[in-house]
């Protein structure tokens, strides 16, 4: 007589076992497990899926809309879904994102408050009133960078505020400052080595203090201004080789010009600062050119590759993306002139290689009308 197979209930898995399965799984596969049933829901309350290698799209909710307090979230090796957020409450509605470090985000608000926000997890980490006044700056226009450690919460922020660059540290009541001004257009710190670099509008392009000491330190500064715009002239073939052609094509970039912006960005392995040019035309087609700065001469080559990386533009940052489903190599990660858009256009994945973008699928941008859009990168 055949014995017949007892059916499996799922359900009645040990919490234990539930957990060492999903903790070896992605966020998205933990989020799905979660949804089976109300034993697994329990079971993994609290549990952290394996560290996360990809860059994740998060979309701000207008706050236009009633009762939607909530992020939208793409993660690219989930292409076909999106998730939200939990509520993060009406503040985080009328403020904006001004900065992200691994899941952090820096929150500015109307009156240029600013916290330090987790939208995965909702922890929160309120900072001291920059210096004023603040009558002129608009919480979107804000210049900021952030890092911070996701265990200890040691932190450090800096701001451009109406007099100059300022940051602060945790345990500290004030700001520091760092320099004076306000034509500052990014900024990227580098904790191992304590730098932080400032790129300006204009045609000075970078500077470079370093945090270790007590007070900051200015250590490079390149300032020789050149003439005409820089994102123009950067496209443009040699003219002393060949005047013809240098005149025809600056000829046509003028004429096709629509908009353009410089970005700063540092290797999260080697350190290597990257320069980052890109040009938008009236044939809505992006151009993008990568300059590496020589850590010697302190001189910049263009490079045609990032080889085996992708550079994160909106974080300042390049890491590694060799054969890690979800991101792609030798590309640039992008959200947006002026930190972030509201175009979907202008939301993609510019692939080095072959020199043209990827979109986004379309449920993206149809699951929410969003106010802006940030790439940030979890548990980095």
């Amino acid at each position: 007589m055949t014995q017949s197979k007892k059916e499996v209930n799922w359900s009645e898995l040990c919490p234990e076992m539930v957990r060492c399965v999903f903790e070896r799984l992605s966020f998205t596969n933990l989020k799905r497990g979660r949804s089976v049933c109300s034993s697994w829901r329990t079971a993994l309350r609290g549990c952290v899926p394996k560290r996360n290698q990809i860059p994740w799209l998060i979309l701000f909710p207008n706050n236009n809309e009633n009762n939607n307090s909530s992020c939208v979230l793409f993660v690219p090796d989930d292409r076909d879904k999106t998730y939200k957020t939990r509520d993060l409450g009406v503040d985080f509605v009328q403020s904006c994102s001004v900065a992200s470090y691994g899941s952090w985000l820096v929150m500015c608000d109307t009156r240029c408050n600013l916290n330090i926000l987790n939208p995965l997890t909702g922890e929160r980490i309120d900072l001291p009133q920059p210096p004023g006044p603040y009558d002129d700056i608009k919480p979107r226009d804000l210049v900021a960078c952030l890092w911070i450690d996701d265990r200890s919460k040691d932190y450090l922020v800096v701001c451009v505020m109406d007099y100059g660059i300022f940051y602060i540290k945790k345990g500290n009541r004030w700001w520091q400052h760092v320099s004076g001004g306000r034509s500052y257009k990014q900024m990227v710190y580098e904790h191992t080595s304590q730098k932080l670099y400032v790129s300006r509008y204009n045609n000075y392009p970078l500077k470079v203090w370093s945090l270790s000491g007590d007070e900051p330190q200015q250590i490079f500064g390149d300032n020789n201004p050149r003439e005409g715009h820089y994102a123009l002239r950067d496209f443009l073939p040699d003219r002393s080789k060949d005047e013809e052609l240098y005149l025809k094509e600056e000829k046509y970039y003028r004429e096709e010009y629509v908009d353009s912006s410089l970005y700063i960005a540092v290797s999260t392995v080697s350190g290597q600062v990257f320069k980052v040019i890109n040009l938008l035309q009236k044939s809505k087609k992006w151009q993008f050119l990568v300059y590496k700065m020589h850590p010697v001469e302190l001189t910049w080559e263009v490079v045609d590759s990032l080889g085996d990386d992708a550079l994160i533009l909106d974080m300042g940052i390049t890491v590694v993306a060799e054969d890690i489903p979800g991101i792609k190599k030798n590309s640039i990660y992008f959200s947006g002139l002026d930190n972030g858009s509201t175009d979907p256009d202008h939301i993609f994945v510019f692939d080095l290689t072959t020199r043209e973008i990827e979109p986004l699928p379309q449920c993206v941008f149809s699951s929410v009308h969003f106010s802006d859009a940030r790439w940030f990168f979890p548990d980095l």
